[in-house]
């Protein structure tokens, strides 16, 4: 499968990655979870791709999915023209250059046995980049990038907080000059004060090294602030993708309008409610029919729980998955 001419980096067309999950004592009947459940995602070359949603609707399955380090029940991710579903080890291994991944744990992402340098040269290494002097330049240089002193070279991660760890990653991530960095809530478990100092370099580096992102989180403040396009998930699917400002001065789905409306509000003149929704989260192993969320949704219609409503334009680079825009085409 391949797409010419396109102004897409990354294509994601029809993805899953399904779970069988445990059975119980008398169960003969594995539930299926669907994790990722049909995602229709494209990424522009040069933007800023924000995925939004609740803890557990399958927003880092799908980044992981989208590189390969969680193998899709099935779907296409075309990469620059190229379905990487189908590349063999080696294909893949030289594609992993192109897409690399900042974690949210920083701590946990870095092997604790070996040296600041040795962290970010791996990459270097693994790919013949740099030899010797080359490799000891480059890392003293990725590290005053992420605003690192170049003394830390010699140091082990338990000698830094949280938010010099994330630089540590950032600087890995960047160190073989990918295309496409999938940002799994990378500042999520970082301090107010910190989270917008690695925000601010991110978008830095992005404008330097001229990077595409996906930045994977569940706070929408940190995702206006950063983003070009914002995609809405729920319960495994895109239930809304709009431009930034269009998102947040124009939200659509019903989901959506409850996630804005729980944003914190500094002007007390504002008379925007907060929507409270009925009940919680559907299991992803036995998600309602139809529409995943209609079983919460205020606007919930007959047809809502029988037809599963698609992804459908309403405006320029504005689309919504909801059957109250059926009657507008």
């Amino acid at each position: 499968m391949t797409v010419s001419g396109s102004q897409y980096l990354l294509q994601v067309k029809n993805l899953k990655k399904h779970y069988a999950s445990k059975s119980g004592f008398l169960s003969r009947v594995k539930p299926v979870v669907k994790a990722v459940d049909g995602i229709d995602l494209d990424i522009r070359k040069g933007e800023i791709l924000g995925l939004v949603g609740e803890s557990g609707c399958g927003k880092s399955t799908l980044g992981r999915s989208i590189l390969r380090l969680i193998e899709p029940t099935s779907g296409n991710v075309v990469f620059e023209g190229r379905d990487i579903l189908s590349c063999n080890r080696e294909e893949m291994r030289l594609l992993r250059k192109e897409m690399q991944i900042i974690f949210q744990d920083s701590g946990a992402a870095l092997n604790p046995r070996i040296t600041i340098g040795e962290i970010i040269g791996a990459p270097l290494d693994i790919f013949g980049l740099a030899k010797e002097e080359e490799k000891e330049r480059r890392i003293i240089e990725l590290l005053e990038l992420v605003g690192l002193n170049k003394d830390y070279v010699n140091r082990f991660p338990h000698e830094f907080s949280g938010g010099q760890k994330q630089r540590i990653g950032i600087a890995r991530a960047i160190a073989v000059q990918p295309k496409l960095i999938v940002c799994d809530e990378p500042v999520s478990a970082l301090d107010v004060s910190v989270r917008a100092q690695i925000l601010n370099l991110m978008k830095k580096l992005k404008n330097q090294f001229e990077l595409t992102y996906l930045f994977i989180s569940h706070d929408l403040s940190v995702v206006h602030h950063l983003c070009d396009r914002i995609a809405v998930m729920y319960l495994g699917k895109i239930v809304e993708i709009a431009d930034r400002d269009e998102l947040y001065r124009n939200p659509s789905h019903p989901y959506t309008k409850t996630l804005l409306s729980a944003i914190p509000n500094l002007d007390p003149e504002s008379k925007r409610e907060r929507i409270v929704l009925e009940g919680d989260v559907p299991n992803p192993s036995s998600p309602p029919s139809g529409c995943h969320f209609h079983t919460r949704c205020p606007y919930r219609m007959e047809r809502c729980s029988v037809d599963a409503p698609s992804l459908q334009r309403i405006g320029d680079h504005h689309s919504v998955s909801c059957h109250l825009f059926d009657d507008q085409h």
